[in-house]
């Protein structure tokens, strides 16, 4: 099979230094002259009663794709109506909903007569509140939530689970005309903040069933598609559904994956907000070029977990899934994933202005980082392996050096359960010089152990090393203070004496 015009793109792309980079900044620029060009304008947004509605400063609906909210309190919510005609597809691109937006997040799902949520986002990532839990926390009826202020009820009906998402049916009633609509949220539960899906394989199994649930269908409302800015992650989700839409209707040839992007960003601003997120894209939408091609591909398939409902009889529920392996995460960020060493590094991420001061999955793309290093092969296999999510957006120096006292302490915890009274690990982890035993048979919990143990070490090492420099510091001030406070009494010493002669100059001479 001869490759696509997309794949030789991306290979180009690729062979350049700062290839990605590049692209990338080619876009912003574009993006940022024809938004000026055009004056899209950011007013609603910005004004003083609907500042407060905005979960970060610098990620606002442009005016002219705004969504309008028809009743309650307010006719504004951070969401825009992004739209692709030549693939007869539209979008409700939003951000994480806040406790004060949950009521108008629903009330606009409600008036787009919205099929499905797609949920791209965890609730909270490394610490930190990226979305308001906006549906019920529990299945059935006694737990439903009651949205007053704009006439809405929301219901828990059902969860299936997969590997990588969960899909829950929940029920939307409105109050007044007592017409409900059962809604589907498609919650993608293993895609990091500034970061990208386990594989293209994975990412493209989450499509599937989204298309073949019909939320992407013509006859229904717009799906409602939300990351935390509602701009990463979900711009990386449409510009790969929109771009294999064409693909399969007009040919390989005749796409342009970056004047697709272009087209998207006319509607919300800063769709695909890191390199990484440019980059995944390309490798998703050639692994679904393939699978175009090959009809006959039986591996495209993803079983679901477990799935829990309310019991009509008891009101049990089925316990929750056992989670599944972690395995090293994606380096995500500013910077094209690679596969990771033993040691996972940190990430990359961009910083965004948030109304709280956190930082997110949202903001102006001003991270892009180092692109040097060697792109990964396309993945050949269903890979579809969990990602570490805790290596999402980085938080300043202190906010590091508290989350990694707090992780040394969790992980001296679970190092304490696999060692004898007398210090020596269990499993034949030795605890004197943190290295292995000759065994070939040792399983993966000791891996993981080793691991964090060196991690830990790394970590201490590196605060060691900032506590000497301080200490060095400290005392090169200390040495220079006498110096200092001879010269300050010489120069007080000089101009007492040079007053006193100044003054008896005077006495005596007039």
């Amino acid at each position: 099979m001869t490759s696509s015009s997309i794949e030789v793109e991306y290979g180009e792309i690729n062979k350049k230094e700062n290839g990605w980079s590049q692209a990338f900044q080619t876009i912003k620029d574009k993006c940022e002259l024809e938004a000026k060009q055009k004056q899209f304008t950011l007013d609603e947004s910005k004004s003083i009663s609907n500042r407060k509605y905005n979960r970060y400063r610098d990620v606002n609906p442009y005016d002219h794709s705004r969504i309008v909210l028809h009743r309650g309190d307010t006719d504004y919510i951070n969401a825009n109506l992004v739209k692709m005609e030549r693939a007869n597809r539209k979008y409700i691109l939003t951000q994480g909903p806040l406790q004060q937006t949950v009521s108008h997040f629903w009330l606009m799902v409600w008036e787009q007569d919205s099929k499905a949520i797609l949920m791209l986002n965890k609730l909270v990532e490394k610490k930190q509140v990226k979305c308001h839990l906006y549906w019920p926390e529990k299945i059935g009826e006694e737990h439903r939530m009651n949205l007053t202020d704009v006439g809405l009820i929301v219901e828990y009906l059902k969860v299936e689970e997969f590997v990588n998402f969960s899909i829950r049916t929940l029920r939307l009633t409105d109050m007044e005309s007592t017409k409900s609509r059962e809604i589907l949220q498609f919650h993608y539960t293993t895609w990091p903040d500034f970061g990208i899906p386990s594989s293209p394989v994975a990412f493209l199994l989450f499509l599937k069933k989204v298309r073949e649930s019909g939320a992407l269908d013509d006859n229904v409302g717009p799906p409602v598609v939300h990351c935390s800015a509602g701009i990463g992650r979900s711009g990386t989700f449409c510009l790969v559904d929109c771009c294999l839409v064409l693909i399969e209707r007009e040919g390989e040839n005749k796409v342009s994956v970056q004047d697709v992007l272009l087209e998207l960003r006319r509607f919300r601003m800063g769709l695909i907000q890191t390199v990484d997120q440019l980059y995944f894209s390309y490798q998703a939408i050639i692994e679904g070029i393939k699978r175009l091609n090959n009809p006959n591909d039986d591996d495209y398939e993803e079983v679901a977990v477990i799935q829990q409902q309310e019991d009509e009889e008891n009101g049990e529920q089925a316990p929750p899934p056992l989670p599944p392996p972690r395995v090293d995460s994606l380096h995500s960020g500013g910077t094209p994933a690679k596969p990771l060493p033993s040691v996972p590094a940190d990430d990359n991420g961009e910083d965004a202005l948030p109304v709280n001061g956190n930082n997110a999955d949202g903001g102006v793309e001003n991270g892009i980082g180092n692109v040097d290093r060697p792109l990964p092969p396309l993945p050949r296999d269903n890979s579809l392996e969990k990602v570490d999510e805790s290596q999402s957006d980085h938080d300043s120096l202190e906010d590091e050096d508290e989350d990694e006292l707090a992780e040394d302490e969790a992980d001296e915890d679970e190092d304490a359960e696999m060692r004898d009274d007398d210090g020596t690990e269990k499993n034949g982890l030795d605890n004197s010089n943190d290295s292995f035993k000759s065994d070939e048979n040792i399983d993966n919990s000791q891996e993981e152990a080793l691991l964090r143990r060196r991690k830990r070490q790394e970590r201490q090492d590196a605060m060691a090393e900032k506590v000497r420099e301080i200490k060095r510091k400290q005392k090169m001030s200390e040495e220079s203070s006498p110096k200092k406070r001879r010269s300050l009494m010489i120069t007080i010493a000089a101009g007492v004496i040079l007053g006193v002669i100044c003054l008896y100059a005077y006495v005596k001479f007039t």
